[in-house]
Parts: structure tokens; sequence; C-alpha cells
């Protein structure tokens, strides 16, 4: 090379390396433009920075490798920034897990017009990282001035003291400081992982960690084999749908007596079997949705389950299944539910924010699901898990649904706390309302013999003036009493007339989500080995068993009695 060209062409690898940097800090500055104070400066920007330097001084005889190291971080970079720039905070294990069992078509839905904006980023980035790499080998490149160690030193000397002005704001007061809650490293090992790029590091290892635990133990289940059947064949397509809610409780519905119009879409929907006296096992998602899916008895108050889930009993019966979930892929309350979910032979995770960040509307389920029937001609079975009613509830449901007013985001309005959580909350009702009667369109306009099963995992807590609890696991009344329904097309009721009679001769009754196994067995025309057709609500056989509820407490329902509080279930006293 031209000695008279060297020096200018380090500067200008130099400047390369700069662009590199900027372009790898870029989605810790969006984070910034979104959120403040001290930890989310330490976080997104001084961390990061001082990480990429060590990581400079560490191989400054050899830069291009730094740089091509940084490569795939480079690339990731745009997508983490855009990410950031909807929800308003990095990505995460959970996320990953999301945006990972995504196919193209889901991606493709879900950046819409900014597809192709995303795509020239990432590829002008490779390019950047990649002559960025490139310019710094060919011009042999050192860090070899003594600032380089000077760096080496600050980086240190920073390091110690951020940590301690982290674990300073984390702690809080003096007392817990002196319990050691959090302890300093663990505080700065949470912060590097919200930053970008090695904070990516830790979140793919996370996710990484979460779902080869989850596989594990669901493929304990591999082997389990129901044996199901159907009872027999028709010349038309069927078309299934369980429809999973979240944290929505009975006696909001005005399908169920409540005295606002929170269902006026289902209200003026024909072929629709409310169930009025449906209990959920459990009050969290956690143990309530496996008893809904599977066979575990309600009474049954152990962490696992030695069965498959209803989604093998169909696809042995020669049904496509699906899950479709507007949840997580994994997390501490979201794996368990996935073992069951990897038995479906589709799978689409559409939660790309978290349960406190908004824009993962209910309404993402329906494209899937459209898609879904679409997309194949044989029979299917289909879960569609929503987000429903779940805590933060101004999060649930878009602006065009905020028909209750004041709202709990309305903090200077001059009406209650508890009356605004309850408008928010009768909110996301009515968009569910909204959400599922859509998808009975969809099933209407669909040329199968098609039915639909609603019910939400368990209920909800809401402010009242002898209780000041929001959410749900309290294991009060309204945590286990939950709305649930049926609707089946004309070509249903025309196929399956005892089905629908037994279903509205049983749907009075007191019933438990421990039915529902069975139901929709029932629904779907199947049969197996050893199955109780006393469980069907779609069954002249159906019987009453006593209602076992869980919490603290294992209690039945129906002879409990309740605190003057929120309402908590208790067992019945004696004597």
């Amino acid at each position: 090379m031209n000695e008279t060209l060297l020096p200018r062409n380090r500067r200008l690898a130099l400047c390369a390396i700069a662009c590199l940097v900027l372009l790898l800090l870029s989605p810790n500055l969006v984070w910034l433009w979104y959120a403040h104070g001290f930890a989310v400066w330490v976080n997104a920007l001084i961390l990061p920075t001082i990480l990429l330097l060590t990581f400079f001084a560490l191989l400054g005889d050899w830069p291009w490798l730094a740089c091509l190291l940084l490569v795939p971080f480079a690339v990731l970079a745009p997508l983490e920034a855009f990410y950031i720039s909807v929800y308003h905070r990095p990505t995460f294990a959970e996320v990953l897990a999301t945006i990972i069992a995504s196919n193209p078509r889901e991606t493709r839905e879900y950046l819409g017009g900014a597809l192709v904006p995303a795509v020239l980023s990432v590829l002008a980035a490779l390019l950047l990282a990649l002559l960025t790499t490139w310019w710094s080998r060919r011009t042999e490149l050192r860090w070899s001035h003594r600032s380089r160690l000077w760096v080496l030193l600050i980086v240190v000397v920073t390091s110690l003291v951020s940590m301690i002005l982290i674990a300073f704001m984390a702690h809080g007061n003096g007392p817990a400081r002196s319990r050691k809650e959090a302890p300093p490293l663990a505080v700065l090992s949470t912060a590097i992982r919200n930053g970008f790029p090695f904070g990516m590091i830790q979140r793919f290892a996370d996710y990484y960690t979460q779902w080869s635990a989850m596989r594990d133990t669901a493929a304990r289940l591999d082997s389990y084999r129901f044996h199901a059947h159907r009872l027999g064949e028709i010349s038309r397509r069927q078309v299934y749908v369980l429809v999973i809610g979240e944290s929505s409780r009975r006696d909001h519905w005005q399908l169920f007596g409540y005295d606002r119009a929170t269902n006026p879409e289902l209200t003026h929907v024909s072929n629709l079997v409310p169930i009025p006296d449906m209990l959920a096992a459990w009050p969290e998602s956690i143990a309530a949705i496996p008893m809904i899916i599977t066979r575990k008895p309600a009474g049954d108050q152990s962490i696992g389950w030695n069965e498959a889930s209803i989604l093998r009993a169909m696809q042995e019966a020669g049904f496509e299944t699906w899950w479709i979930s507007n949840q997580m892929a994994i997390g501490k309350f979201d794996s368990p539910i996935s073992i069951y979910a990897s038995e479906a032979q589709h799978k689409v995770y559409l939660n790309h924010a978290s349960d406190e960040a908004a824009g993962s509307y209910d309404e993402a389920l329906l494209q899937p699901l459209r898609d879904a029937l679409h997309d194949s001609n044989h029979d299917l079975f289909i879960v569609l898990h929503m987000m429903g009613s779940h805590l933060m509830y101004d999060l649930r449901y878009p602006i065009s649904f905020e028909h209750f007013r004041p709202t709990y985001s309305d903090v200077e309005s001059n009406v209650l706390q508890g009356l605004r959580m309850r408008n928010s909350y009768d909110n996301t009702i009515l968009y569910t309302d909204h959400v599922l009667a859509s998808i009975i369109g969809i099933l209407h306009d669909n040329d199968a013999v098609t039915a639909m099963w609603y019910e939400s995992d368990h209920g909800e807590t809401l402010p009242t003036p002898t209780c000041s609890i929001a959410g749900h696991g309290v294991g009060s009344r309204s945590d286990f009493q939950i709305p649930a329904l049926f609707w089946y097309s004309n070509a249903y009721a025309s196929m399956f007339p005892k089905r629908v009679s037994a279903l509205r001769a049983n749907s009075g009754k007191r019933v438990m989500s421990a039915d529902t196994f069975e139901s929709t067995i029932d629904m779907a025309g199947l049969d197996y080995p050893g199955r109780d057709a006393t469980q069907s609500l779609l069954s002249q056989q159906w019987q009453y068993k006593p209602r076992i509820v869980n919490s603290i407490w294992q209690t039945d329902f129906d002879t409990s009695i309740s605190d003057d509080g929120c309402g908590v279930v208790l067992p019945e006293k004696k004597g």
C-alpha cells in the first residue's frame, strides 16, 4: 500500500469503527429516548460503552477481529432498535422465544410496512460491519497507544463504582441493603442483560436454558397415547376451536347478568350456548390451564401430570392441530403451558411485547386463524390462547374500545381509583366480546362443520370497599367463577343434534373446567379406552361431582363460606 495513503486509510478505518460502535449503541439510544432515570442511563449507555471500550482494548492488537466478532450484533442492532421503538423496552428471553418460533409469514404480517426498511437496515448494518472488519485488517490497524492501558484501568474503576451505585439504587432502604437481598454482581449482571450488544448474549442464554428445559419436560410425554379414534366419519370438513381466555370473571359479562353492555356483539350471535355456572379449579394460569386441556383431576394438587393433552388425542384421531397464542412461549408461568402446546403440529406465538407492555392485542389471533383455515384442507383442531383481561387492564385493548371512562390510566380524574379500574377491566371484557364474535364470524363463513368452545382460565379479583387487591391468585370467589360458552354452526347442529341437545340440557348445571377435556372430546366426536362420559357436557351421561377448588385451602366450592374482606373461599365450618 502507498505509504502516503496509509495514515489516511487508518483514519478512515477508525471512523468506520466509530460508526460501527454508534450502530451498536443505537438500540440503547432509542431506549433512552423513551425511558429515563439513573438506572436506565447505566444500563443503556454507561455499561454498554464501557464494555465496548473494554472489548476493543482487550483486542487492541487485532481490531479487525473485534469488528468481526461484533458482526452478528451489528445485524441485530436495527431490529432491536425497531423493537424498542414499538414497545419502549429492550427484548428479553421470552420475546426472543416468540420471535424465533415465528415463521416467515408471521414475521411479514408483524412488520407490515416496516418490512422493507427493516431488511434494508439489516443489510446496511451487515455491510458496514464487514467493511469495517476488512478495512481494519487491510490497514493493519493497532491500538498501541498507552491510552489503551488507561482505558482498561478506567474500565475497572468505573465498573466497580457503577456496580456500587447500581446496588445502592436497587436495594432500597438501609435494612434491605444490609440483608444483601440483591448481591452487586447479580445486579450488575441484570444491568448488562438489559443493554445492547453484550446483553444479547445473556438473553439468548436464558432463552436456550428455558426452552431446553421446557422441551425436555415435553419429551417425557411424547410416548403417551390415548388411542383416540372417531366414532364415525362424515363427508364434510370439520373445524373445532378451543379458546382459552385470561383473567375473565363471569359477573362482568352482560351474557351472565352484568348491568353493563360488555357483550354487545355476542348477545346477538345465534347458536350460542352460555354456560352460567362454571368454575376454574385454580386461580392461576399455571395450574388452571392443565385442568382445561388434560384429564388432570380438579383435586390433584401436584405440579406435574403424567398424561398428554387434548391436542394429542385430536391428532391421534386424524385432526391437524394448531396452538395459536397471544401469550409468551417461555417463562416462569408460560413454560408449563407450552409443554402441552408443543404437542401441536403447528405452533404460532404472537406476543412480541410482555404482560407489562401495550400493543399485543387479541385481534392478532384472527389472521393466523384465517391462515390455518385457508392453508389446509384437513380437519382441524385449533387452540387460541388469549391475553384477555390480564393486568395491566388498559394495555389489553385498543383505544377504540375505551368505552367505559374514566379508565385507570386517567390519573388526573377525580373518580376513585377503584372505579376507574373497574372501567378499564370492563373495557377488556368488551374487547374480548369483539374478538370472540370475530372468531365465530370466521368459523361461520367457513364451508365446514364448525364449533367453538370458550372459557377463561380463571377469574379476577377487583378492588372493593373491603378489599384493596387487584389481580388473581387470591382465592376469592370471583377468582374461580369464570365465563364459558359454546357456539356451533348450523351444519354442526344438523350433523350432531344429540350433542347440541345434551349441551343445552347441561349448560345451566354446576360444572367445572375439569369437564372441558371430555366435553371437547365429545365436541369432535371422539372416543378412547377408559373415557369418562360423565364429565362431558355434550353427553346425556354427564353427572355432577363435588366442585373442588384450590388455593391456600382445598375446598368444595358449593359448601364453602367466604371471608368478609376479599371473599376468599374458605372450607365450611364443621360442628
